[in-house]
């Protein structure tokens, strides 16, 4: 126990600032990784019913189509954007220097722990979508059957 500078009559567990900051982090981390989840989705429909709305000649070249769109959108969101926002060029290229001052300027321990875990975190979401959301669909149609 220890006294908060604050309110002096007050005792507080020593650890407790530490807690909540630690949740806090936990916090921002998780809303990250759904934040790019969601933004993977909205890109995934966009692409989606953009490329459909073109139209081609064949479905299996529209089909391609958006693969490939669907990709690249969710290669560079997921990511280049989340590499590039942690980034400090400031050494490196001088023309993007006023740009990119993120935390890291080369791989450290402290890099993992804070983009790596969030990369690989929001990856694995992103593989399990595709499964998630075929089961999701088959068991809302399996339900709406048996209503029917």
């Amino acid at each position: 126990m220890y006294t908060n500078p604050s309110d002096s009559t007050k005792e507080v567990p020593m650890c407790q600032d530490y807690k909540n900051y630690m949740f806090v982090s936990l916090a921002i981390g998780q809303s990250i990784t759904g934040f790019i989840v969601v933004v993977n989705l909205i890109l995934k429909t966009l692409t989606i019913s953009l490329i459909t709305w073109i139209g081609y000649d064949t479905h299996s070249e529209m089909i391609t189509k958006i693969t490939n769109g669907v990709f690249i959108a969710q290669f560079f969101n997921t990511g280049l954007v989340l590499l590039l926002v942690e980034a400090n060029f400031t050494e490196t290229f001088t023309f993007a220097s006023g740009i990119f001052e993120g935390q890291f300027s080369d791989y450290s321990e402290s890099w993992y722990q804070k983009v790596g875990y969030t990369l690989t975190q929001t990856m694995i979401i992103n593989a399990g979508m595709p499964v998630a959301t075929q089961v999701i669909g088959d068991v809302m149609k399996w339900f709406f059957q048996r209503m029917d």
